[in-house]
């Protein structure tokens, strides 16, 4: 019911975030930001200004030197005329003559583009009378539509920034479509025959275009074209560009910085023109294509949050919002723009929706979990709950309960350790009226031991009683110690356990071992840890914090694991199989080399190169090598070599041989090598010893031997000796 609950928090806020991203995406929230990428990426697709584009601007000094603008038709005629004798490929016109003048002068100017042939003309829109939102198109007067090469409009559109980047190449309105004046003079060049542009059949309807700087394109005064001034190659096959410049005529827009913020109508169609003719254009991702990766980046950012531990939380938000700008920006190289910001803010947003939810739950579980275990009996409360906030304060009361409970568990724990005794019941003649599986197991008897009496009980399995000491010796040497329950039953009948004193005296031993190891070795790292937890916020940094956090947690790990191996030796034993002793000692030297790689120490290997096949517990074994190895790695000065080394002896024993040029052990541990828990302390770190133990061990259930040689200053060399008869 929990995990539903928590599930059903996750799935609304999934939900939620889902919307928002869609309401961001729809209301153009953050399309600001999609522009600014867009723009600044973008600037990386242009290229060199087409050569093929000369604009032939109507500047300060043509009107100045021509005459006020506007300019009659007389003066546009003559202009047409003579640039007419330069053979230019096409003229694009991005002057609108939308009303007439008198009927001579738009005879005349008919009549020139008439005969130039090549000239295509502009037109616009206008809101319908009595219309709200329907345009018509506004044509040229009649007698220049019928003399143009072809007529295109110059609508321009600007985003919801007001920066104009992108053209409706085919302007549909009411059922009819208008293509773009710089799309219908690129096709009339391709039909004329001119140089040859670049496919125009798979254009995107609205391209976004990258725009140059003003300037960037080649250009030229009108009046020098009018007077004949220009040399002939300048404009002879080019597309030429005819608009207003000067300050104060014209259209003048909005663009990306980067192309200068201001620039004029006949700019902008030099920029549509060369970025058409050299497929530079950028398309806008489809709406489900788009959607889609915004979409998914939530819900993989909500599988981390429910998948992953709470610290991976702010990483993957990060990734994620690096994917995605690094995908947009890489999609917008290659021609396809992606707006990606809806997503980021969904991301901005949920990661510290999540955090203050599961710090919610966190802070509540912590209460609740408290008061029960205040509520149960004998609990206490901690007399002080330490902590900067509430959390902290919580999280102080948890860490005195559990600390409580710890106790009564281990207490727990020691008293089940115990395992239940050989328990039996006699009757009031002494004889067995029943009787544990413990019992049933010592005295080796199944369904006979019904009506038997203790004493022929010891006497089925030869075992020997003091009647002084109350022991029981087996023949197996164990010793038990006869206890009665104290209870007196039906007719002076009587429950006796037999309590195994030689166990209880090794479990003593082990036990008084395992408490040195847990009150020193274990002990040290864990205070560590609770030290640098409970350290004031301001007492160290952080990463330092962790740091060392992780480096005691990885010592406890480490003193644990060796523990274990050890118990494990001891209570499951070896399983020999036929193993190839080269191949292992070489795999160790494979295992070790990276370590011996970081602190520039050589591994030398004397391994004959033909295999050498022993019978012996390939798991244990190698864990064994990995010790001496370890050992010897850890202890060398960074310089020194390491030699393992493979032979037979006199008596065709397998040697095995481990050899550094370290410090040499200290005289403490010559003295006892191979004790549990040995030398605390090293040059190299604190150590139980249990590494060495466990080599011990492990030699010992192969039947085989160890010795050590050590000269302080001058090395350690380790030497395992398996007998012949271990069928190597």
């Amino acid at each position: 019911m929990k995990n539903f609950r928590l599930f059903g928090e996750w799935l609304t806020l999934l939900g939620v975030t889902i919307l928002l991203v869609y309401v961001a995406w729809q209301r153009d929230w953050v399309d600001r930001l999609d522009f600014a990428l867009l723009d600044m990426v973008s600037e990386q697709r242009l290229d060199a200004p087409s050569e093929d584009i000369v604009v032939v601007e109507i500047d300060d000094r043509a009107v100045s030197q021509i005459g006020n603008w506007p300019w009659d038709r007389e003066r546009h005629a003559e202009l047409l005329n003579q640039l007419s004798q330069y053979e230019p490929d096409t003229v694009i016109v991005d002057v609108l003559f939308v009303d007439p003048s008198d009927a001579e002068s738009d005879y005349s100017l008919a009549r020139e583009v008439g005969a130039a042939g090549n000239i295509v003309l502009a037109h616009t829109f206008a809101q319908q009378t009595g219309g709200v939102d329907d345009l018509a198109p506004v044509w040229p007067i009649p007698e220049l539509t019928a003399a143009a090469r072809d007529v295109g409009h110059v609508a321009v559109r600007p985003d919801s920034d007001g920066i104009v980047r992108r053209f409706a190449l085919d302007l549909v309105i009411a059922g009819e479509s208008y293509p773009h004046l710089s799309l219908v003079a690129l096709k009339g060049a391709q039909l004329n025959g001119g140089t040859s542009r670049t496919d125009l059949t798979d254009l995107p309807n609205e391209p976004i275009i990258p725009m140059l700087a003003p300037g960037a394109y080649r250009s030229i005064s009108a009046v020098d074209v009018m007077r004949g001034q220009v040399p002939r190659e300048f404009l002879q096959d080019k597309i030429v560009l005819i608009g207003a410049t000067a300050q104060g005529l014209g259209d003048r827009y909005a663009v990306p910085d980067h192309a200068g913020r201001i620039m004029t109508g006949v700019e902008i169609q030099a920029n549509v023109l060369s970025a058409l003719s050299q497929g530079l254009v950028i398309d806008e991702a489809s709406a489900s294509w788009a959607g889609g990766v915004m979409f998914a980046s939530i819900i993989l950012l909500f599988i981390g949050f429910w998948q992953l531990p709470p610290q991976w939380g702010l990483r993957v938000s990060l990734v994620l919002i690096a994917t995605l700008i690094g995908l947009s920006a890489v999609m917008i190289i290659n021609g396809l723009w992606l707006p990606v910001f809806p997503a980021i803010l969904g991301i901005l947003l949920a990661y510290p929706l999540w955090g203050w939810r599961r710090l919610t739950a966190v802070s509540s579980f912590l209460e609740a979990e408290a008061r029960i275990l205040m509520a149960r009996p004998g609990a206490n409360e901690p007399q002080s709950q330490s902590g900067f906030d509430m959390v902290a304060q919580q999280v102080s009361l948890m860490r005195g309960l559990i600390g409580a409970t710890r106790e009564r568990l281990a207490f727990l724990r020691r008293t089940l350790s115990a395992s239940p005794d050989p328990m039996m019941v006699f009757d009031g003649e002494g004889r067995a009226v029943l009787m544990n599986e413990r019992a049933e197991s010592l005295f080796g008897l199944k369904a006979d031991w019904n009506g038997l009496t203790l004493n022929e009980l010891l006497a089925a399995k030869k075992a020997h009683r003091d009647p002084v000491k109350q022991e029981i010796q087996t023949a197996d040497g164990r010793i038990f110690l006869v206890a009665s329950s104290g209870v007196e039953l039906e007719e002076q009948g009587k429950i006796v356990s037999l309590r195994d004193i030689t166990y209880m005296r090794e479990a003593e031993q082990q036990r008084s071992e395992m408490l040195e190891f847990l009150s020193h070795d274990m002990r040290s790292p864990q205070a560590a840890i609770v030290g640098l937890v409970g350290l004031p916020a301001k007492g160290m940094p952080i990463e330092e914090r962790l740091e060392r956090i992780e480096q005691q947690a990885r010592r406890t790990l480490k003193l644990t694991d060796d523990f274990v191996q050890i118990a494990r030796l001891e209570y499951e034993g070896i399983e020999p199989e036929e193993t190839d002793l080269s191949a292992l000692l070489h795999e160790a030297l494979d295992r070790a080399y990276p370590l011996a790689t970081r602190k520039s120490i050589s591994l030398d290997a004397e391994i004959p190169a033909d295999p050498l096949f022993c019978e012996v517990d390939p798991y244990s074994f190698s864990r064994a090598i990995d010790n001496l190895v370890g050992n010897a790695l850890k202890f060398s000065p960074e310089g020194r070599s390491i030699t393992m080394a493979l032979s037979r002896d006199a008596q065709n024993g397998i040697v095995i041989t481990v050899s550094d040029e370290g410090p040499g052990l200290p005289p403490e541990r010559v003295e006892n090598t191979f004790a549990r828990f040995g030398s605390r302390e090293s040059d190299a770190g604190p150590s139980a010893g249990l590494g060495l133990a466990y080599v011990k061990k492990v030699v010992d259930e192969h039947d085989g031997e160890i010795a050590v040689r050590t000269k302080e200053g001058e090395g350690t060399a380790f030497e395992i000796t398996l007998p012949e008869a271990r069928e190597c």
